[in-house]
């Protein structure tokens, strides 16, 4: 999703009148004065998508150069799933163990400002597109709907960072010097709006304005199945299930009658060794990218993943540090939870995770100790409590924890650095599935056959047996299943953050000590910090201060 800007002087024109919000008051309302006018610039076709392009502003994997910042693998650091070792970006630590502030600073500050600059500017684009007269007018309307889907979806993001229990300021115009000081829309005022946009661009027939999926080399390009995507997930993340799972079943209603080219499944791999867990493994490197399981994706949205994750003993930095109660979550390779097991079984196990097969998904997810098969074209043991080891725990530059994260890195990157082109994904077919399961089961439907069905349809292609009915016979046993398999399979793709939140699971999940790996030679594990995030405080981000300084109608979260 390589994205192509057009510039000109009158675009850098637009782009300067449009970004320059340092306070409540600039970035809701006013343009560069002595930027370029409307009625000079809004009259052709190339000049409306310049335009265009100035709204768009997609997450990245890894850390980058670009606001809000936002990185959504390193996200997974401010949950139980990995610990924050950078030198930079210290917010994430901070969210993660709880001592996060409204003047922290860092894209805290960044999402609030950046994210209702960007509204603004659809905003801008939605007034005056209409003027334009050198224009095709299905092009119009095509650009108008792209806009009108990111607008909602930098709502959907700021609703979910800011606003969980109270809601934020809906900006649906551009905003004059007497409309600045906005107040917070409730939550299901803000939800009831999203859900009015998303309806109204899901019920645009005409695929040459917003087919279900552009082609390849359009994947840029908004349509109905990335606003069905987010209408699902925004649903999902507020436990409104039912339209949730109402625009789930849509999804993969349409998707089912598509033509083989646009169609979008579960990913296999064409490689030829015998790794159970090659598809999954694949799907998240260069050999896999070309496949029909990514629905939302960022062109090199990946780019940095060695060069940030991998330990500096293979180039890398050693940021995202993996935990124990991540890396237990995979099953035995028979299909059985750790936590199910004999105690003694249970703790060969996590003292060892090689000790016997377990889930594929491990192997391809997670770095563990005396792993030597991670790069068949690397010759690499890990070795993180051996003395003098170059990833010795405790040496700048190696794991934190014991464990270093796998997903994402090719060994092709490893002389890029900085400068791969891996893509990333944001939204994926197996995670429809997932949503729609989720869906079923909390809305009492867990007996439906497409529980067990998309279950076993993700368990299968990652190499996994399929679900023990004779285990997995309650409701409450198949919500244990189904978000075990959310926690593995989507791991590090930006989605444990809001489940925490979404099922309530924070207080005992985001307290007390941060474990790693087993040492031998303590004889304990490894703990990198003590967690003490309060809920439902941490719901929420805190707006920057500077924004609740300057606007007298808004207050901050709750607990904050």
């Amino acid at each position: 999703m390589k994205l192509n800007n057009i510039i000109s002087k009158k675009v850098l024109a637009l782009v300067a009148a449009s970004c320059l919000f340092c306070s409540c008051e600039d970035f809701l309302t006013r343009d560069h004065p002595t930027g370029i006018t409307d009625e000079d610039f809004w009259k052709t076709t190339d000049e409306c998508n310049a335009a265009l392009n100035t709204c768009m502003n997609w997450p990245r994997g890894t850390h980058h150069y670009t606001a809000p910042y936002l990185s959504w693998v390193h996200m997974e650091c401010m949950t139980d799933n990995a610990f924050w070792a950078g030198n930079f970006k210290g917010e994430i630590t901070n969210i993660g163990n709880g001592s996060l502030t409204s003047t922290t600073g860092g894209f805290n500050d960044d999402v609030w400002s950046n994210y209702y600059s960007l509204i603004r500017r659809c905003n801008r684009f939605l007034e005056n597109v209409d003027k334009a007269y050198f224009i095709e007018e299905s092009e119009r309307e095509r650009m108008r709907a792209e806009a009108k889907t990111w607008r909602a979806w930098y709502h959907m993001q700021l609703l979910l960072y800011y606003g969980r229990h109270d809601g934020i300021p809906l900006v649906d115009k551009s905003l004059n010097g007497d409309e600045i000081y906005q107040s917070r829309k409730s939550a299901q005022e803000c939800l009831e709006w999203l859900n009015k946009e998303f309806d109204e661009l899901i019920a645009i027939t005409d695929d040459a304005v917003y087919p279900f999926l552009w082609d390849k080399n359009r994947r840029s390009r908004m349509c109905r199945a990335y606003a069905l995507m987010l209408k699902m997930d925004l649903n999902l993340q507020f436990k409104q299930y039912d339209i949730a799972k109402q625009a789930a079943r849509a999804f993969i209603d349409e998707n089912a009658i598509q033509d083989s080219e646009k169609k979008l499944e579960l990913y296999y791999s064409t490689a030829t060794d015998d790794d159970p867990g090659k598809n999954y493994r694949d799907l998240f490197r260069y050999v896999g990218e070309n496949n029909q399981e990514y629905i939302m994706y960022v062109g090199s949205g990946c780019s940095e993943a060695w060069f940030r994750n991998a330990p500096q003993s293979l180039s890398g930095q050693g940021t995202t540090c993996l935990l124990k109660s991540f890396v237990d979550e995979f099953e035995t390779a028979e299909g059985v939870a750790l936590k199910d097991l004999p105690a003694d079984e249970r703790t060969k196990y996590e003292h060892e995770p090689l000790y016997k097969d377990r889930d594929p998904r491990l192997y391809a997810t997670v770095v563990v100790p005396g792993d030597a098969t991670s790069f068949a074209d690397i010759k690499y043991v890990y070795e993180p409590f051996k003395e003098g080891s170059a990833d010795q725990v405790g040496k700048i530059g190696a794991s934190r924890t014991g464990y270093w994260l796998k997903k994402f890195l090719d060994t092709e990157d490893r002389s890029h650095g900085s400068n791969g082109s891996l893509d990333f994904v944001l939204y994926r077919y197996a995670e429809v599935l997932l949503d729609y399961v989720e869906c079923l089961v909390e809305t009492g439907d867990w007996q439906n056959p497409d529980v067990e069905k998309y279950i076993n349809m993700i368990r299968e292609r990652a190499g996994m047996p399929k679900m023990n009915k004779s285990v997995y016979n309650t409701q409450d046993k198949v919500r244990e299943l189904y978000r075990r398999e959310r926690r593995v399979e989507l791991s590090f793709e930006g989605k444990r953050y809001w489940d925490i939140r979404r099922w309530g699971i924070g207080p005992e999940t985001m307290n007390g000590p941060a474990q790693g790996a087993w040492n031998p030679n303590t004889q304990a594990y490894v703990v990198v910090e003590t967690r003490n995030c309060t809920f439902p405080k941490y719901d929420s981000w805190p707006i920057p201060l500077t924004e609740e300084t300057a606007n007298p109608n808004i207050d901050q979260p709750l607990g904050w």
